[in-house]
């Protein structure tokens, strides 16, 4: 049986493939980008589905609302970060740019020419669904107000954009690793189908045993004001 991977051996893995300067920025870069699949998997599965839905609402509803506008925050903000400039003020960004700037300065120009192209694209994707810069940027009134701030991004356009994100590190990746980084596979050790089983068998069981145990509170208090 083989060893399972840890995080310290997949960072040697990429201190080993990539120029040392590069390799930390790299490795943080594709952890990102393997969550944002992962994030992206639970929420269309949890929340793509009229049955799923009412599964969930016949469990924890309030705990299932809350989880599904973090998991939209979650997503907005991954996105938003992995596109950001090269540097803020004086900060530099773990983003897409940033990446470009420090294979620059590392000698890989043919890959960070190749890395900014893809950057070009991929921001005229972002353009076209605008409303995840106004949501990664939403002031402080509209975080607080009643209705949600967080309006559902259509699937279609999520699956769009997030492909669009591992392509655009992958191509680079593969210049390095010399192998395909797995990432869209990320979706299915998400168990959101052994949940969703869990609560529909389990709720209805849960919902007769509390029906079961009011009855013997009556019962009893019947018995007792005999």
């Amino acid at each position: 049986m083989s060893r399972q991977q840890t995080t310290d051996d997949v960072l040697e893995e990429f201190r080993k493939a990539y120029p040392r300067s590069i390799a930390d920025l790299a490795h943080r870069l594709w952890s990102d980008i393997c969550f944002l699949n992962l994030s992206v998997s639970a929420y269309l599965q949890l929340y793509s589905s009229q049955q799923t839905v009412e599964i969930l609402n016949s469990s924890a509803p309030r705990f299932f609302a809350c989880l599904e506008n973090w998991l939209r925050l979650t997503i907005y903000l991954g996105i938003k970060r992995l596109t950001d400039p090269a540097q803020s003020g004086t900060r530099s960004n773990a983003s897409f740019a940033g990446f470009a700037k420090l294979l620059r300065e590392a000698g890989e120009t043919a890959a960070a020419d190749v890395l900014e192209e893809d950057l070009k694209a991929l921001k005229q994707t972002l353009q076209r669904i605008r409303r995840i810069r106004q949501l990664a940027h939403a002031d402080l009134k509209a975080v607080l107000c009643e209705d949600s701030p967080l309006p559902e991004l259509p699937r279609n356009e999520l699956e769009i954009l997030v492909d669009a994100i591992s392509n655009t590190y992958s191509r680079t990746d593969a210049r390095f690793r010399r192998t395909q980084s797995h990432v869209k596979g990320m979706g299915m050790f998400t168990g959101v189908d052994v949940l969703t089983s869990f609560l529909e068998r389990g709720v209805p069981l849960l919902s007769k045993r509390s029906s079961d145990l009011c009855g013997e509170l009556e019962n009893e208090g019947r018995l007792a004001n005999a």
